[in-house]
């Protein structure tokens, strides 16, 4: 269903492109975009919906990084460094990683 919707997105663009340059009333360009839009919208609510939530584990490499650097007295530094290998990872949610390492 995720990649109709992206194709549907697609010919609809398409579509209000097309209608600027030929005799289509200019309410089918209007129309097209939008439903170029709603479908863009549910492609992306699909893909959405298919993300899987993956805990964040260190590996060895990482876990001495981080030690390393709570030995140094960058806590915060580590914590940001967690935010950067695992995306979408809050704030309080690196702190608590860093916290167990």
């Amino acid at each position: 269903m995720r990649i109709v919707s992206f194709v549907l997105a697609a010919v609809f663009s398409l579509v209000a492109v097309v209608a600027v340059y030929t005799s289509l009333p200019g309410w089918a360009g209007t129309a097209a975009i939008v439903a170029a839009g709603l479908f863009l919208v549910l492609g992306f609510y699909e893909q959405y919906k298919l993300r899987e939530e993956v805990a964040p584990t260190l590996d060895d490499e990482k876990l001495a990084t981080v030690q390393r650097m709570k030995d140094e007295g960058n806590f915060q530094l580590a914590v940001q460094q967690v935010q950067l290998w695992f995306r979408g990872t809050s704030p309080e949610d690196a702190a608590r990683i860093v916290r167990e390492a």
